[in-house]
């Protein structure tokens, strides 16, 4: 027969182990989101996948478009503007399980400037897991080089915008069902996307041409020319072939040329024309970028080129078109 210290001594363990399985239970149901009071962030369970998973880190690679200096800045702020939304966001270089890679592209405006940004988040092997994108509008006059109104406030909006759309847009996150993260709702491409699709004017010409651009290396005039065609398309533009008479045209046309350093400039231009042939206006857009770096495919670049340029292009085009 046991003693009663004995009893006493093994009736306290098993209460211990009683709390203990109850505990564990608990932060298994938090973990999965059913547990009653379930903390939307931090706690317990926050703590263990740490401790047991590892969290997920993004190193930010060089950014491609814009100054160094900027890009240093952009690259800073989009380290502070993650961890406020519980992203580890780390400087290029570092250890991680997936890699951000930026696309800027600077354009003057009749109000300033716009910058436009695409970001692919790829993982391990190379694959892309997610593309976030959108524009940034300074109402600041930048003479001729729009990157000279890029300021503080302007780098921490687009560094706080991309971290928002990348937190809902990484795999595992509530919103990355949506796929990719496009350019927000109150955006000016998007604004006059909307416009022009419940415009009930009928055309008064075939549509509108987008000629093959001149110029660009690698695969730009390809590239480029599709881009463009799917922000007009997207805008509310209705597109015309190339046996279509009495169309709007628009014509692009890309110059390289030599710039400080291990640099280009690059300056494309957008020419959009009536059907008698007289011009309407021009969108003009010049960047710096690391020389040679347009020679082969132009991917992301080509996107962010046309869509900062299509909200320009749509304005010079009558509402008819």
């Amino acid at each position: 027969m046991l003693g009663a210290d004995t009893r006493h001594l093994r009736g306290r363990v098993g209460r211990i182990l009683s709390i203990a399985l109850a505990t564990f239970a608990l932060a298994s149901l938090t973990g999965c989101g059913g547990g009653p009071g379930a903390p939307s962030s931090g706690g317990f369970w926050s703590g263990a996948t740490s401790w047991f998973g590892g969290s997920t880190k993004i190193a930010v690679a060089p950014i491609v478009g814009a100054t160094p200096d900027i890009s240093k800045q952009l690259t800073d702020a989009l380290i502070v503007a993650g961890e406020e939304r519980k992203l580890t966001l780390l400087p290029n270089g570092s250890k991680a399980n997936y890699t951000l890679r930026g696309y800027l592209v600077a354009s003057r405006e009749k109000r300033g400037s716009k910058i436009s940004y695409i970001w692919d988040v790829t993982d391990d092997k190379g694959a892309r897991v997610a593309r976030v994108s959108g524009d940034e509008v300074i109402a600041k006059r930048s003479g001729g080089d729009p990157w000279s109104a890029v300021d503080a406030s302007a780098i921490r909006s687009i560094a706080g915008k991309t971290a928002s759309q990348l937190a809902a847009s990484m795999p595992g996150s509530r919103g990355s069902a949506s796929a990719v993260a496009n350019t927000p709702s109150n955006s000016p491409s998007t604004t006059a996307a909307s416009a022009r699709t419940t415009s009930t004017a009928k055309p008064k010409a075939a549509g509108v041409l987008v000629q093959p651009v001149s110029g660009a290396p690698g695969d730009g005039r390809k590239s480029l020319t599709i881009a463009l065609k799917k922000r007009l398309y997207a805008g509310g533009i209705k597109l015309a072939n190339g046996t279509a008479t009495n169309v709007y045209m628009v014509k692009g046309s890309v110059k390289v040329s030599n710039a400080n350093g291990n640099k280009q400039s690059i300056r494309i231009e957008w020419q959009v024309l009536d059907p008698a042939g007289k011009k309407l206006g021009t969108v003009s857009q010049q960047n710096t970028i690391p020389r040679g770096s347009l020679n082969g495919p132009w991917g992301a670049i080509a996107d962010a080129a046309a869509g900062s340029a299509a909200d320009g292009i749509i304005k010079l085009l009558p509402k008819s078109s």
